[in-house]
């Protein structure tokens, strides 16, 4: 089909045809279509390796053995001689192999990985696609240990939109004529019930994202494990940030071709949409499910206090600068922030130490 003599591509013709019989979409639905459909949505077949934005993991397998390390230890210290793993938004199945690596004398009783995308084959993994059914976790030995780790995971999720107006919210939602464009309307009513749950404030003329989608599967999480770690690599901010005009207009960005993108609607399915994780709600959702919030701190100080630093003496030249990276305090060191979390563990989460 043509519009305006332009070609749409399929992405295109598929969110057309939603708004078609819908009218104008959330950006959570948008999101939902862009980054997730089956056939055309960026993530369709999950993160592809090295492409638009690099992650620790893909910058060297020092990440992966540290974290690996970590678990041997914290397994050690509770006296523990086996556990599960369960990565959330495993990609291409390289920090799994990283993690596995890094393990010298511990036992995994399985090593599940959710990924939304095409079904993948990895040694000593096993894909799921979702936390909701029948148990897909099955089985954790009754009173298992389960290790989640969640990198760069829930900046992914599709969000809503939202923009005060005049004292009240209003939400920003995806419409297209010649072409796609935003238009603001009331707050749909799945958002408002959250909302009610979940408030938040902006300054006039401000505009937030809200990640609705994080809570069905933190609740699905938290009915699958008992006693429990949760590392949280991503990019986030507080409130506190929001209310002095950090992110006044939303931290919604695109990556495509290792360059960040302005134009979101250009591209659509080539292109990465990703945006801040606001740390205090997902903390808020977490601790409703009776976890425990345990530390935060930059990933460059936690890699370094789980000793990340021993690992580079094994290490060429070349290898050294491109692990560098992850601790680099000017880059990613600090750019990325690492939340732990616990449920009924009987030691406390090490890694989360600042200098004194």
């Amino acid at each position: 089909m043509t519009i305006g003599g332009n070609r749409l591509s399929p992405m295109e013709e598929r969110l057309k045809e939603r708004m078609d019989g819908e009218g104008p979409l959330s950006y959570e639905a948008f999101l939902e279509t862009v980054l997730y459909d089956k056939r055309h949505g960026y993530y369709r077949a999950g993160k592809q390796d090295r492409q638009d934005y690099l992650t620790a993991p893909e910058m060297h397998a020092l990440f992966g053995r540290t974290l690996g390390r970590y678990l041997e230890d914290l397994c050690d210290r509770m006296g523990r001689p086996s556990a599960t793993v369960l990565e959330l938004g495993g990609g291409s199945g390289r920090l799994a192999a990283d993690i596995r690596s890094g393990l010298t004398h511990l036992s995994l009783d399985a090593y599940y990985v959710l990924e939304r995308g095409e079904g993948r084959v990895g040694e000593g993994i096993r894909w799921i696609t979702s936390l909701d059914g029948p148990a897909p976790l099955d089985p954790i030995p009754s009173g298992g240990f389960t290790f989640v780790l969640a990198n760069e995971f829930f900046d992914a999720l599709p969000f809503h939109r939202v923009i005060n107006r005049q004292g009240g919210l209003a939400e920003i939602y995806v419409g297209r004529e010649d072409g796609f464009f935003e238009v603001e309307g009331p707050l749909s009513a799945p958002l408002a019930a959250f909302l009610d749950l979940y408030p938040i404030f902006l300054q006039e003329n401000q505009v937030s994202e809200v990640t609705r989608a994080a809570l069905p599967l933190v609740e699905a999480l938290s009915r699958l494990v008992g006693e429990a770690c949760f590392l949280v690599f991503d990019y986030g901010y507080h409130r506190a940030d929001r209310a002095v005009g950090r992110f006044f207009h939303g931290s919604m960005v695109g990556y495509r071709e290792m360059t960040m993108r302005d134009d979101l609607f250009t591209d659509l399915g080539k292109t990465d949409i990703t945006h801040h994780v606001d740390f205090d709600l997902l903390t808020a959702l977490l601790e409703k499910e009776g976890w425990r919030k345990e530390g935060e701190i930059e990933q460059y100080r936690f890699l370094s206090n789980a000793g990340i630093i021993e690992g580079f003496g094994s290490l060429s030249q070349e290898e050294r600068m491109a692990a560098k990276w992850i601790v680099n305090p000017e880059g990613l060191g600090s750019m990325i922030s690492v939340l732990g979390f616990s449920r009924s563990l009987p030691v406390p989460l090490a890694g989360f130490r600042r200098p004194d």
